[in-house]
Formats: structure tokens, C-alpha cells, sequence
């Protein structure tokens, strides 16, 4: 990979079970690499599940999995993605909300 190399994380607040595997499919396809998400039912939703992935890419992958994931119902995310320019996090609640926030270096914090 040419660039700059990121981290971050992809959180899935909730998700009906269904849509579990198209999630992984579509962050696998962003990430050009098979991942496998270790699901644990939502307490706070009876039928939904959530998870958490790590990941490692160029910079703007956050934007791109935020992009793959983008549109689908009762998909509730978050993306956090570190980068030497500062951070970028994408909190995605469908039919609620849909925020992008960029965070200055992150030696300040």
C-alpha cells in the first residue's frame, strides 16, 4: 500500500442478525482482506447484535467503511480512524443521525 498507514476502529452499536454477515462482507471488501466479526447480542435491543473490528489501512479508509455501510436500515455505527494529521470518527444512527467529526493531532489529547 502506497501512503500513509492508519488505524482504527469499526464499532457496530447494533445490528438485526440478518445484516451480520453483509457487514463483514462489506468491511472485508473495503479492507481487502476476510474478516470475521465476534457478534454478542444488544442487551438493549432484543434481535440485534454488536461488535467491534480493528483494523489497519491508508488514510481515508474510515470514510470509505463508513461509505460501504452507508444507507442501510437499523444499521447503528461508528467509525474512529487515527491518522498523524489528528483523528476522524463517523457515528451513523439511520433516520437519526449522521455526524463526521475530525479531531486535531492527536498528541493533545
Amino acid at each position: 500500500m502506497a501512503g500513509a498507514i492508519t488505524r482504527g476502529v469499526l464499532f457496530v452499536h447494533s445490528a438485526p442478525r440478518a445484516l451480520c454477515p453483509h457487514i463483514e462482507w462489506a468491511a472485508g471488501n473495503v479492507l481487502s482482506a476476510r474478516v470475521i466479526f465476534d457478534w454478542t447480542p444488544q442487551p438493549a435491543g432484543p434481535g440485534f447484535y454488536r461488535a467491534e473490528y480493528s483494523w489497519q489501512g491508508p488514510q481515508g479508509t474510515g470514510a470509505r467503511l463508513a461509505s460501504a455501510l452507508r444507507g442501510w436500515a437499523h444499521l447503528r455505527y461508528e467509525i474512529t480512524e487515527e491518522a498523524s494529521h489528528g483523528a476522524e470518527m463517523y457515528v451513523v444512527l439511520p433516520e437519526v443521525l449522521t455526524e463526521h467529526y475530525l479531531f486535531g493531532n492527536p498528541e493533545f489529547f
